[in-house]
Formats: C-alpha cells, structure tokens, sequence
C-alpha cells in the first residue's frame, strides 16, 4: 500500500502531536509498505525526521516562510527575483499517488487546505486532531468549508472525547464517521518506578512539555509559585522540554522570583526516577502524552480539567485538577495536592493502575492496523 502523511505542525521540528502518525509510519514501513511524510520546515535537529528516511520513507519538507535575510531583501528585490514559499510537498504528495493521506492536525482548523487539496485531487484521506480549544472558534466563512472537510473524510481520528464533541458543536454538524483513538508514549513503562522518598524532605516538581505559555500555561505555574507561601515550602521545580518561549520562561521565573532548573528533553524515565509530582496547567490539549507517561510511571498530576485530561484524571483519585488554567483556580488544586503530599506515592500507584488498564497494546501500531483496514476497504 501507498500511504501518505502530512502534518500541519509548525513552531517545532516535532512535538506530541507527531508522535501517533510517525510512530504509525514506521510501522507501516517496517511492514512493506510505501510511506510519504511531508512537515513543514523548522530550523534545528529533527532525529525523528531523520528516522522516517533511514527507515526508507519518503519524506518532503515544506518551508512556509523565507529565512530573514531573504525578508528583508524580498522589500527591494523585484517581483521576479523574490524568495518565496517553497512547497514541494504538494507535487510530491501528486507524484507519489497515495492509496490514502493521512492528516495530522494541531488543532481543529489547520489541516483545511490540506482536505480541500485531497479533496480537489480525488485522493481518499483521513483526519488527526490533536487539540481542541474553546478560544479558537471557526468564522461563518470557514464552518461550512471544515464541515465538507470532515465529512468528506473516510475516517476523523480524535484523541479525545472532548476534541471530538467540540469539533461537532465548532462546526455545527455530527460526525458519524469520527474514531477516538490513544496517543503513544514513550516505550518501556510496562512496570511503575519506585517512589523516590524526599531527601531532606524536599519534594521536586516537573513541568514537561513545550515551553509555550499560551498552550502549556507556563506562566499560571510560575505565578502560583511566586506567592511567599510556595516560596517557604521544601519543593523544587525543573521545566523539562523545550520551546519557542524557553527564553521567556527563564525571564519571567527571574521576573516574580521563582527558582527553576530546565532539563532540556529526557527520557520519560530519567524524569520520573527522581521526581514526584507532574504539573501541568495547560490551556489547549488534547490527551497529553506527559500525563499518561508521568501515570504509567506512577505519579500524580495537577493539571486542568482541559480537553480530554478529565477522560483520564479523575480529582482526588489519581490526581488534582483545577476547571480553567487560572493561577488562582491552580494554587487551590496545588494545595490540596500539598496537603495530601504524604500520599502521593498510593495516588500514583492508582494513576499507574488506571491508566494501564486502558491501554492495550501500542496505539501507534492499532493506528497503523486502522489505515490499513481503510485502504483494504475501499
């Protein structure tokens, strides 16, 4: 079979939201079968990329905006000798002639042109939404464009319950063609970690994910912690990940006060061997990977009841949320979390319990066993 990616992830060479299609494409490809991927451009070391073409996949890359200089020099160059664009993405995605396409979207809106295109070149595709959030709302000019999109799809694929019902009511119509399916994680989380107990008393915090205050809320974490009573308390927090506002996070952190250590990306269990406690007050999500992985790994979260985390955090039980990313709403959620310190390590041992017994298998190759079926069906 002949089965094409593409994605609409930008702002990053990768992110979670690349790790169901990429981990499907592989395993497409380990079985035999023609893999394009096309992602648009991002300075710095892509080794995921890099692994999709050692494995033999087809990969083309986009680059939506011209470097610096050539902006600059695009004001005075005349219309002939401007840079532009550079898209090789779409003749190739032609040339290649894919049984089916795969969409991998961010968010409900941005995998559009992408439909539209298939649409207009009679190629069967598949959606992915990744994230969903209230504050992105199509206008009238787009809701019936997305509707015909979605329903002209053989399958929309979303994370969560949630993405899923947002989307319909975003575009006022049901979806009777619509699958929910489970992001992978980090391989080798078969067993929990042993619980670290606190040295001197002091218990660590992980913030991991993108370093983007808009979607991961860094700036509500740093702005609960910067209040005097967290300051006097035995914690210490590390941002592992990083991002478009790495930088900024260490500003503001020096701005209101508050000590952080970043670790840059580890692996999952490096993180969670020392650590005790995952928060996450995040703004637009979809299911995130970091909070099933921290689970499976056997800690407890604070987080938001965003998207679909409430699907898998059930408050109180196997961790603590607060209703909106708000720094008030979070300190209430952290302090609860606080007082119940002692019991962090049966909390993660239930979040372990709850969130293996969802699971079965790895949803990377699940997902690659559906397109399948799709192309055989058609």
């Amino acid at each position: 079979m002949r089965i094409a990616f593409v994605s609409s992830m930008y702002g990053s060479t990768w992110g979670g939201s690349e790790e169901l299609w990429g981990g499907a494409a592989l395993c497409l490809r380990a079985q035999g079968h023609e893999i394009f991927a096309g992602l648009i451009d991002w300075p710095g070391p892509a080794p995921k990329r890099d692994a999709l073409r050692a494995a033999g996949c087809q990969v083309s890359v986009r680059i939506d905006v011209p470097a610096l200089k050539d902006r600059i020099l695009n004001r005075v160059r005349p219309n002939s000798r401007r840079v532009v664009q550079q898209d090789p993405v779409r003749p190739g995605l032609l040339k290649f002639q894919p049984d089916l396409v795969v969409i991998s979207q961010m968010f409900t809106e941005d995998g559009l042109e992408w439909m539209e295109f298939c649409h207009s070149h009679g190629l069967p595709y598949v959606t992915i939404v990744q994230a969903a959030t209230e504050y992105q709302w199509p206008t009238d000019d787009f809701v019936p464009r997305l509707r015909a999109g979605y329903l002209g799809a053989r399958q929309a694929f979303f994370v969560s319950r949630h993405n899923l019902r947002l989307c319909e009511t975003q575009i006022a119509a049901s979806l009777p063609n619509a699958k929910v399916v489970w992001n992978p994680f980090s391989p080798g989380l078969d067993h929990p970690l042993p619980w670290p107990e606190p040295v001197n008393g002091i218990y660590k915090l992980a913030s991991v994910g993108r370093l983007q205050p808009e979607a991961k809320g860094q700036d509500v974490l740093i702005d609960v912690l910067a209040d005097p009573k967290w300051q006097s308390r035995p914690l210490t927090l590390t941002f592992f990940g990083s991002g478009c506002n790495r930088q900024w996070t260490e500003d503001y952190c020096r701005m209101r006060g508050v000590t952080a250590t970043f670790g840059g990306f580890a692996p999952v269990k490096q993180i969670w061997r020392d650590h005790h406690l995952l928060v996450h007050p995040t703004r637009k999500e979809g299911m995130p990977i970091v909070i099933l992985e921290a689970a499976l790994c056997g800690r407890p979260v604070v987080s938001t009841a965003t998207a679909g985390i409430p699907e898998l955090v059930e408050d109180g039980v196997n961790g603590f949320l607060a209703p909106f990313a708000e720094p008030a709403l979070f300190d209430e959620a952290l302090e609860r979390a606080w007082e119940k310190r002692g019991d962090w390590a049966r909390i993660g041992t239930t979040a372990r319990e709850l969130a293996a017994g969802r699971i079965v298998g790895r949803p990377e190759e699940q997902f690659a066993g559906l397109l399948v079926e799709l192309v055989s069906a058609s």
